[in-house]
């Protein structure tokens, strides 16, 4: 048998379930300041990451561009692709005449100066040290008064030797040592006579001290020459309206040191 409550105790009973189940119910399904919605956001990483990548790229790029700030052709460069071989040379200059001819004349009473040209072939056995034979001639500027013409030419040449100071770098020093034999013949002529003179002897030192800069494997630049010799044998011949003529030839009569002074312009292939 079923029986029936008051509808006021029900009712009362229904609020105070619902008195205290609602608002739990509403504290529960209340967002707190720690269960708000959390938002990553990628878009700041994504951006460093392509950042990084293209400053590799950038760098990959600049190691690999022979027009970057590096140099264009770095000493370590150079030294890899150096490899010994055949090398050469050319040279042009002007030199002054110093010293004596013989005990009675000076070198500058027969010749005021030498426009020279020349060069040397040899080997390269390493980028420090070159070793071959050098040749040079050119003409003499003969001193023989107004009323006369003259002409003249020199030559010389003998085992040269080069040292580089730096050689992989872009400028370098470098020093020369040579030795050799020398010939020297001056004409001078006039309405009644012409004469010619001719002589020879050792060279017994050519120095050179220069300076290079390379571009491309080839190198340009200056130097500076000082020569020391000796002729020893000459030969004199005469062609003359009024005496005749007559050729001489022998040792010089006292032959003394001569010396030149040169200055001029190199270029070298290695």
């Amino acid at each position: 048998m079923i029986r029936r409550m008051p509808r006021k105790v029900v009712l009362l009973a229904a609020a105070a379930f619902l008195g205290v189940s609602l608002p739990a119910l509403a504290d529960e399904k209340k967002p707190g300041k720690d269960d708000e919605d959390v938002v990553i956001d990628n878009r700041g990483l994504a951006k460093e990451k392509a950042a990084a990548e293209e400053k590799k790229e950038q760098e990959m790029f600049e190691n690999d561009t022979p027009f970057a700030k590096s140099e264009p052709d770095p000493k370590g460069q150079r030294q890899g692709r150096w490899k010994p071989g055949f090398g050469g040379g050319a040279r042009l200059g002007f030199a002054l005449p110093m010293g004596a001819y013989s005990g009675s004349r000076k070198l500058k009473d027969t010749a005021d100066g030498l426009i020279f040209a020349g060069g040397e072939a040899g080997y390269w056995p390493s980028p420090y040290f070159f070793v071959g034979l050098g040749l040079t001639g050119g003409y003499v500027l003969p001193d023989c008064g107004d009323e006369a013409s003259c002409s003249g030419w020199e030559l010389r040449g003998g085992p040269l030797a080069i040292f580089r100071i730096e050689p992989h770098k872009t400028i370098t020093p470098y020093v020369g040592v040579g030795a050799g034999y020398e010939w020297m013949t001056v004409s001078a002529s006039s309405d009644t006579v012409s004469v010619r003179r001719s002589a020879h002897g050792l060279e017994y030192l050519n120095l050179q001290l220069g300076l290079e800069v390379e571009k491309n494997g080839d190198f340009w630049g200056v130097f500076i020459g000082y020569s020391l010799g000796k002729f020893q044998k000459e030969s004199i011949s005469i062609e003359s309206d009024v005496l005749g003529d007559s050729d001489d030839s022998g040792s010089v009569d006292d032959p003394r040191m001569h010396n030149w002074l040169a200055i001029g312009a190199r270029a070298a292939i290695d």
